[in-house]
């Protein structure tokens, strides 16, 4: 009985470990580009990349994770270009470490610096 105790309290602890990071960072527009959409009939799609400037803060759970981040230009308060900064609320979310992308990130009210 208490082997069982001990396998499901480390099954849990596997899983259950996650938590949240919220921070205001600064992004740097690397590329514009238009995706075409596959139904003819839909407008394109078109997505700003963007990298981070300088340091993340180290409480980041992925620093990398950044890098490559793509938003749509509904989501930028002002019109941008390539080489414009942009600061953006990031959220990162661990979802447990037996996911094969445990963690998720996302960028909010994001505006022109």
């Amino acid at each position: 009985m208490r082997k069982i105790v001990l396998v499901l309290v480390g099954c849990l602890a596997l899983v259950g470990c996650s938590g949240t990071w919220e921070a205001e960072i600064r992004l740097k527009v690397t590329k514009i580009d238009e995706d075409d959409a596959v139904p003819s009939y839909l407008p394109p799609r078109v997505r700003v990349w963007l990298d981070p400037v300088g340091e993340l803060p180290e409480s980041a759970y992925d620093r990398q994770n950044f890098t490559g981040t793509a938003v749509e230009p509904a989501e930028i308060d002002g019109d941008v270009k390539v080489g414009d900064e942009v600061t953006c609320l990031a959220k990162q979310r661990s979802i447990g470490i037996l996911q094969t992308n445990s963690i998720q990130t996302e960028l909010f009210q994001c505006r022109k610096a």
